[in-house]
C-alpha cells in the first residue's frame, strides 16, 4: 500500500470513530450497552386492587417512550385478603416494591411503608401538585404516598319521583332536604313506608353510612382524629376552635331521625332491603355512594332516569366539605428496590398517566390541573368539583371503624343508648381501635 499522506490519515481515523460510534449507539438503542443501568432496577412490582388490565396497558404506553418501564409489572389483588397477603408477603421475604393504599389503610399499614423525605419531595410540591385531601397521606415523619386517586361521595337522585311529587331539584342544602321529605315520602295507613326519601337512620340496610357520617361529621366542623407525638388523638366530638359544638352528638342526633317513625322525617327502616337496591328498584328517591359507581348503576338499570349531584351541604356553609377515599402510590419498606420503585411510582403519578387510568375506574385523578380543566361528561364533572373538596380521616381501620359507627347507630335505634351515651361510647371504642 502506498504511503497515506497525513490528510488521508487524519480521514479514515474520523470514519473509523463514526463507526465505532455508530455500533455503540446501536447497542444503546438496542438495549444492549456494557455499562447500561436500568434507573428503575432489575425488576419492580406494584400490587393493588385496581382491574389490571388498565395498568398493564398504562406500562405498555409509557414503554413505548422508556423501553426501561418494562420491568414494571402490576399485580391486582382482592381487596378483602390484601392486607392479609400482603402482611404474609413481608414475612416470607417476597414483598412488593410498591402497593396502591388507600387511606383507610394508612394507619394499620404505616409501619409497612417507607415515608418519602420532605427533602425529597417538598410539602410545597405536594400542595401545588394535588389536592387539598391528598394531604391525608402526609405525615409527620414524610410522605406516605403520592396521591393518586380520588373517589368523592355524590348524591344519586331518582328525577322521575321527584317530578312526580312536584320538585324540579333534588336538594342542594340538608335543609332542603329536610323540607321536602313529607312531600316526597309516601307511607300508607299504617305509616309503612311504600317510597323513601332518603336513607338515613340505620346501618344494616344503608350501604354507605358511615361515609355519610363522615361528610356529616366533617360539614360539622368535627376534628375526627389528630396525630399526637406518640399516639392518635380522637377528637370526633370536638369541634376546631373547642366552641363547645358536640359534631358527633350532633351528627347522630340527625342521622337516626330518619329511622324514628314519630318523627315528621320518618323516611327509613329495616324492612328495605338495601338502600342500593331500593335506589335501583325506584322507591327510593335519593342515595349516596361513590361517583365511581354511577357507571355500575346505569349497568344494572339501563332505562333508570338518575342523575348525579354534589352532596347537599348546611345552609350557612361558607366552607364545603365531603367524604372522599384517597389513594395514594406508597412505598412498601421491605422493599430491596425502594430508589427504582420510587422512579417508577413518579412516572404512573404523571398527569396524564393518572387522568387515564383515574377514568378507566371512573373516579377523579388528584392533580390539580386536571381536575382545573374539567370534564365534558357531567357526571365526571362533578366527581371532579367534589374532588377539589373531599377529604378523608386517620382510620383506624375500615372495618374496625365501621363496625364502631354501626353499634353506636344501633345502640341509639333498639334504644339500648341516648345519642349522647352512644356518642361517647364511640370515642372510647375509637381510641381502643388506635
Amino acid at each position: 500500500m502506498d504511503n497515506l499522506r497525513p490528510f488521508q490519515i487524519g480521514l479514515l481515523i474520523v470514519f473509523g470513530l463514526i463507526a465505532v460510534g455508530s455500533v455503540f449507539m446501536l447497542a444503546a438503542f438496542q438495549g444492549f450497552s456494557i455499562n447500561a443501568v436500568n434507573p428503575y432496577g432489575d425488576r419492580v412490582v406494584l400490587w393493588g386492587t385496581f382491574p389490571a388490565k388498565p395498568f398493564t396497558d398504562a406500562i405498555q404506553e409509557i414503554s413505548g417512550s422508556d423501553k426501561d418501564f418494562l420491568v414494571v409489572e402490576y399485580v391486582e389483588l382482592d381487596a378483602r385478603t390484601f392486607e392479609s397477603e400482603l402482611v404474609d408477603a413481608i414475612a416470607e421475604g417476597t414483598a412488593p416494591d410498591a402497593i396502591i393504599l388507600s387511606h383507610e389503610d394508612l394507619v394499620s399499614l404505616r409501619s409497612k411503608l417507607q415515608p418519602v423525605p420532605y427533602d425529597v419531595f417538598s410539602e410545597r410540591m405536594l400542595r401545588d401538585t394535588y389536592v387539598d385531601g391528598g394531604e391525608i397521606f402526609a405525615r409527620s415523619d414524610g410522605l406516605y404516598a403520592l396521591p393518586f386517586f380520588v373517589d368523592p361521595i355524590v348524591m344519586y337522585w331518582n328525577r322521575d319521583l321527584f317530578s312526580s311529587s312536584g320538585l324540579a331539584k333534588p336538594p342542594a342544602t340538608w335543609e332542603q332536604l329536610t323540607d321536602m321529605v313529607s312531600q316526597v315520602t309516601l307511607r300508607d295507613a299504617t305509616r309503612n313506608i311504600l317510597q323513601a326519601t332518603v336513607a338515613f337512620g340505620d346501618y344494616q340496610n344503608v350501604v354507605r353510612f358511615k361515609e355519610v357520617i363522615l361528610t356529616l361529621l366533617q360539614q360539622s366542623g368535627s376534628r375526627l382524629v389528630e396525630e399526637g407525638d406518640t399516639k392518635y388523638m380522637v377528637a370526633i366530638d370536638s369541634a376546631a376552635g373547642d366552641d363547645g359544638r358536640q359534631p358527633l352528638t350532633n351528627t347522630l342526633q340527625f342521622f337516626v331521625e330518619f329511622s324514628n317513625s314519630s318523627s315528621p322525617l320518618y323516611s327509613w327502616n329495616r324492612t328495605f332491603q338495601d338502600d342500593t337496591s331500593a335506589f335501583l328498584a325506584e322507591k327510593l328517591a335519593l342515595y349516596f355512594s361513590y361517583g365511581s359507581e354511577a357507571e355500575r348503576l346505569r349497568e344494572q338499570n339501563p332505562n333508570f332516569n338518575f342523575d348525579v349531584v354534589s352532596m347537599p351541604q348546611g345552609a350557612g356553609a361558607t366552607v364545603k366539605r365531603v367524604y372522599g377515599k384517597f389513594y395514594g402510590l406508597a412505598l412498601v419498606k421491605a422493599s430491596a428496590n425502594q430508589q427504582g420503585a420510587y422512579r417508577a411510582l413518579l412516572k404512573f403519578s404523571e398527569a396524564e398517566t393518572t387522568a387515564k387510568l383515574a377514568e378507566s375506574f371512573s373516579v377523579a385523578p388528584a392533580h390539580r390541573s386536571t381536575l382545573s380543566e374539567g370534564a365534558a361528561d357531567p357526571v365526571r364533572q362533578t366527581v371532579f368539583s367534589q374532588a377539589l373538596i373531599a377529604r378523608g380521616w386517620l382510620d383506624p381501620g375500615a372495618e374496625k371503624s365501621l363496625d364502631i359507627f354501626g353499634q353506636m347507630i344501633d345502640d341509639v335505634v333498639s334504644g339500648r343508648q341516648k345519642v349522647s351515651g352512644a356518642a361517647l361510647d364511640t370515642v372510647r371504642r375509637l381510641e381502643l381501635a388506635f
